[in-house]
């Protein structure tokens, strides 16, 4: 949308939420509250974005967002209309029309900030605000919207100065979302009279407008209704509650199964295929990629990793790893940061992988630990084996070959070498590498002749 700003107010210190992490940078599925704002004014796609920040809370937030925004900083907390006019001094000269939100709105979405842009520009509107009609309870600490006669906004109502002991069950919230022509708007903040605690509010803007004869338009911004902003414990887990139900919803709506929707968490940077089931009791988190007809749960957890199609993964933690098409993940295991699994490649139960790679279509047997491993295709790694990668100082690579049998309970001393078709006996303690269809066994393994493998 051409010739629009977007600014954000992130300077509150939300004492409330009895925190040392500033308000917004509270995740919600996920990502920070103000990730998802800025998120949410991208669909407007502003020429500029400016994120007004606070002296205590400027290093944070800057480290969140990094460079892709602007920073303006409230040197004292003056309210909601001075924090305005410190941001349009960021603001470039040609900007036509700005688009104003609080930084800790986390349910607002880009299609309604979008449709609110649209009904201002189509109005040639001074200022369109938006609204949430809500019920008393979740609009008792909101400004209400004051219409006239034929229903158009007059003003804003603060809370602070409404009686609500006789008051309508439900009303028209201000949720913290507006869109200003940027010249009337750069003057017009400057005429703002101060309240009793020494504060600008941007909401008197609404009957100043109407005072000078300028179009005034209100829009209802129903995303917010869950929970319109975020200023305690409490209305965070409403936030989250009302983003994860949204989140399966999308899910659902895009072709996936969840078997007990209430009992499974989705980041919402997650991305799925078609055809996925997920089981209940699971939770997919970070910038996951799940596949299509991927199979997970009960009870698993997926962080920051990418799934191939037809995978199964049950009761298991997977860790920024990549799954192959096929593979398999029994109940309790851990795959920790920097695993692969190959397609087709099966992984027992109570078994840990880490920063390793497990060959196309090789099997790593129940309580076995395989880390900083690179196995081959087809090779089978015995139940309870372990890779010894850690001497007390430093990490080391253990290498198995294509079709190697590793003997349950092998201890592999790494740095070592397993070559292609290579065996190692059951309970072997393996210190010295073994060559491509070399058979070894013992405590040391030694080497011993070679005959064929016998069923079983």
């Amino acid at each position: 949308m051409d010739g629009f700003s977007a600014i954000l107010m992130a300077a509150g210190k939300g004492v409330r939420m009895r925190s040392s992490k500033p308000k917004v940078l509270h995740h919600i599925a996920g990502l920070s509250m103000i990730r998802h704002v800025v998120a949410a004014a991208n669909h407007v796609a502003p020429e500029q974005t400016v994120v007004v920040v606070a002296p205590d809370n400027a290093e944070a937030i800057a480290g969140e967002l990094g460079e892709d925004v602007e920073y303006a900083e409230q040197p004292e907390p003056l309210g909601t209309g001075h924090a305005l006019q410190v941001a349009l001094e960021r603001v470039p000269a040609g900007t036509r029309h700005v688009l104003l939100l609080n930084g800790d709105m986390p349910l607002v979405t880009g299609t309604d900030l979008a449709a609110l842009c649209h009904l201002h520009v189509d109005r040639a509107a001074a200022l369109t605000l938006g609204y949430a009609t809500l019920p008393l309870e979740q609009a008792r600490d909101l400004g209400t919207l004051q219409r006239g006669a034929r229903g158009k906004p007059i003003g804003v109502v603060e809370a602070a100065e409404r009686d609500d002991r006789n008051g309508a069950p439900a009303m028209d919230a201000i949720v913290g979302a507006y869109a200003f022509d940027a010249a009337w708007v750069r003057g017009a903040v400057k005429r703002l009279s101060k309240h009793a605690q020494g504060e600008l509010y941007v909401t008197d803007l609404v009957a100043m407008a109407v005072t000078e004869g300028r179009r005034v338009e209100a829009f209802e911004v129903a995303s917010v209704r869950g929970c319109v902003g975020v200023n305690t414990r409490g209305q965070l887990a409403n936030a989250e509650h009302a983003m994860q139900q949204r989140l399966r919803e999308q899910a659902m709506a895009g072709g996936v199964t969840l078997i007990d929707p209430a009992t499974v968490y989705i980041d919402a940077t997650v991305r799925f295929g078609t055809d996925v089931v997920v089981k209940p009791n699971t939770t997919i988190g970070g910038a996951s990629e799940i596949g299509n007809d991927v199979t997970l749960g009960p009870n698993a957890q997926v962080y920051d990793s990418i799934v191939g199609e037809g995978a199964v993964i049950g009761s298991a933690i997977v860790r920024a790893s990549r799954i192959g098409a096929g593979a398999q993940v029994g109940p309790f295991s851990l795959l920790r940061e920097g695993s692969e699994l190959a397609a087709g490649a099966y992984v027992g139960a109570h078994a840990e992988i880490k920063a390793s790679r497990i060959g196309a279509g090789t099997h790593v047997g129940h309580f076995s630990y395989v880390g900083d491993a690179r196995v081959g295709d087809n090779a089978n790694i015995g139940a309870g084996t372990v890779t010894c990668n850690y001497d007390g100082v430093n990490k080391h690579v253990t290498e198995i070959g294509d079709g190697a049998f590793i003997g349950s309970g092998s201890m592999l001393i790494a740095p070592l070498k397993i070559g292609k078709g290579a065996l190692t006996g059951a309970g072997a303690v393996v210190r010295e590498d073994v060559p491509d269809g070399g058979r070894v066994a013992g405590v040391p393994a030694r080497a011993i002749a070679s005959r064929s493998r016998q069923a079983g």
